[in-house]
């Protein structure tokens, strides 16, 4: 009998245990469900290029620095969002933006710095693979990114510290919310520059260039001497270097996308593109703002045991995902002609979920090496994870949309 008592409690234990799991996995998927759904958001992106698709393909630059200026929100909004996140549950920064600390808004003045320096690297990178250093390739990356940046880190601050309060986990909901906003904006913005450069303003939008340069120099110099310097030498050396990390790739992403729009159904991967971006870089970024509050607070030391506990909010966001797509595919297909429902669902899902595979291990390589060097993961992770998603994505739909798109 005591035997027999022991066997049920043993298996009521092991219930409880899955219960517990599944709950885990329940909590995930649905914040997770939340931040993805915001990302039906970048059809707008997409319909913003689709709409100039003929009249920028007539210059080919554009297209190639296109991901690069897209890519930047991913790398900036991942800095800042997984910094914010993380500081919000270890009480550097509190949720209020007049009364805050010292520390978030030395961060917010070095992120302004970081933005100038990713629009000069952008440049840089085309000038050097391309032989051909542009005025007006420098206006509309500079303008762009510039124009955006402030409006950036003021609607993830307000949202971090709205979610914060309402005791929901800004590691799941803060970056994919203000990534897709800040897809949207930038997208807008980044085509009515190129349309003024094609109307031959380039001499107008140069000198807001210097204006707003000077700007964010000015900001810097002071952050240094009477901010918080080592916020601002950390951020920026280590910022920096994710910056130069993440762009090279993306000049990659470039490349692809070429190929990409090659491949057949142009209108329907225009206008969807941004959106299967926004995505992949979502459920990576959940992953990876997860993984370093858990190691900041210690409750995640990359043990088996450890691994198995964290992989019940994988499986949370991967339910959260199927869903997303199923609704996704049936906007689609009313938005896009001659685009059925299956068709757009075997396109988006298969793309994310082969991009997805592929990122898991890089998001938790990048977290256990430079928690490893002593490093701060949250200034690499987003940032390295969102460049090579928006590569691995791209790559993804190429060979997907081979075998779909006809």
């Amino acid at each position: 009998m005591k035997t027999a008592l022991d066997n049920i409690a043993q298996i009521l234990r092991k219930l409880m245990d899955i219960l517990e799991e599944l709950e885990e996995a329940y909590l995930t998927a649905r914040q997770s469900a939340l931040a993805l759904f915001v990302n039906l958001g970048n059809l707008l992106a997409g319909l913003s290029i689709s709409s100039a698709l003929g009249q920028l393909r007539a210059h080919p630059w554009v297209l190639r620095i296109y991901p690069q200026v897209l890519g930047t929100r991913g790398i900036l909004t991942g800095i800042f969002s997984a910094r914010t996140s993380t500081g919000l549950h270890l009480g550097s920064i509190d949720s209020s933006l007049r009364k805050n600390t010292q520390y978030f808004y030395s961060l917010v003045s070095t992120m302004l710095v970081l933005a100038s320096l990713s629009a000069l690297m952008i440049f840089a990178l085309f000038s050097i693979s391309s032989l051909y250093p542009s005025a007006d390739v420098f206006a509309v990356v500079y303008t762009t990114i510039a124009t955006v940046s402030p409006f950036s880190l003021l609607f993830i601050s307000f949202t971090a510290f709205q979610v914060f309060k309402r005791k929901l986990d800004p590691d799941i909901l803060l970056y994919p919310t203000s990534s897709v906003l800040n897809d949207v904006v930038i997208s807008l913005v980044f085509v009515g520059v190129v349309r003024a450069i094609i109307s031959q303003t380039t001499t107008l939008l140069l000198v807001l260039t210097i204006i707003l340069a000077v700007l964010f120099s000015a900001l810097g110099f002071y952050t240094f001497y009477y901010g918080e310097r080592s916020v601002f030498l950390t951020t920026l050396k280590e910022g920096g270097l994710a910056l130069f990390i993440g762009l090279s790739i993306e000049l990659g992403t470039g490349i692809v996308l070429s190929e990409l729009l090659k491949a057949g159904g142009i209108a329907k991967i225009a206008v969807l593109y941004p959106v299967m971006l926004s995505v992949l870089g979502s459920s990576t970024s959940i992953v990876g703002s997860m993984l370093t509050t858990r190691v900041s607070t210690g409750e995640f030391d990359f043990s088996i045991s450890s691994l198995k506990k964290f992989s019940q909010n994988i499986l949370g966001l991967q339910a959260a995902s199927v869903a997303f797509h199923g609704v996704l595919s049936i906007i689609a297909s009313i938005l896009v002609k001659d685009f059925s429902f299956l068709e757009f669902f075997a396109l988006s899902y298969l793309s994310h979920i082969l991009g997805f595979t592929m990122m898991i291990p890089v998001v938790f390589i990048t977290a256990y090496v430079t928690y490893r060097k002593g490093l701060d993961p949250d200034n690499f992770i987003n940032p390295i994870q969102s460049s090579i998603a928006d590569l691995v994505e791209t790559i993804s739909i190429l060979l997907v949309a081979r075998n779909i798109l006809k």
